[in-house]
């Protein structure tokens, strides 16, 4: 059933809304559009503008979404962002290809679809962009010294929050290849989150 005009649907509700995006965590978020971005995106775009972008667009298209959970939430959320970064890869390959100077934000890359919209008041502010950039960057180097391998697999399984089954899937292993490296990632990610804090771990070291 369609969630349009559904008042019980937090998405829909100016007035819930603001924490519902809190509960996402968007450190974990921008953790993850950086990953897609990679590094040579980022010097021309950065998350906290991608984000800004998904949450407009987001409550522009609330009526599209058919409220079930948070997960579910989330996952419509990450597709949302994930599609907007792969347009802007795009446009910046075709800048790069015309020799044109990539000096543009994204919202100039992102056409029409920009914040240049509106969002319910107090659901994003400075101070939570700044909290979530300094919680993000703390994820990312721990995330950052795993292998490759331990590390593509964590953050599916931990910040994309998809199934071991559905993490071997996507990297082409098997499901018990996917599952040990799952347990040897997580021991050293949460090892590195650990000495970052200075040895208190706390809910940092797992997606939400």
């Amino acid at each position: 059933m369609s969630a349009a005009g559904d008042p019980t649907a937090p998405h829909q509700d100016p007035t819930s809304w603001g924490r519902l995006i809190d509960s996402i965590d968007a450190a974990n978020v921008f953790v993850l559009v950086g990953s897609w971005l990679g590094p040579k995106a980022r010097l021309e775009v950065s998350v906290e503008d991608i984000w800004q972008e998904t949450l407009w667009m987001a409550w522009r298209d609330r009526h599209q979404h058919a409220w079930q959970n948070l997960s579910r939430y989330r996952a419509w959320l990450l597709g949302i962002a994930r599609n907007r970064v792969q347009d802007i890869v795009r446009n910046l390959g075709r800048q790069k290809r015309g020799g044109g100077v990539l000096t543009s934000s994204f919202s100039t890359f992102g056409g029409i679809d920009t914040v240049g919209g509106y969002l319910p008041p107090q659901s994003t502010t400075p101070s939570r962009t700044a909290s979530h950039l300094e919680r993000a960057r703390i994820l990312e180097r721990a995330l950052l010294t795993l292998e490759e391998p331990l590390r593509d697999l964590v953050r599916l399984r931990l910040f994309e929050e998809l199934s071991t089954q559905e993490a071997a899937e996507r990297l082409g292993v098997p499901l018990s290849t996917a599952k040990e490296r799952f347990v040897r990632g997580t021991q050293q990610y949460r090892a590195e989150l650990q000495r970052l804090l200075g040895g208190d771990e706390d809910s940092t070291a797992e997606a939400p």
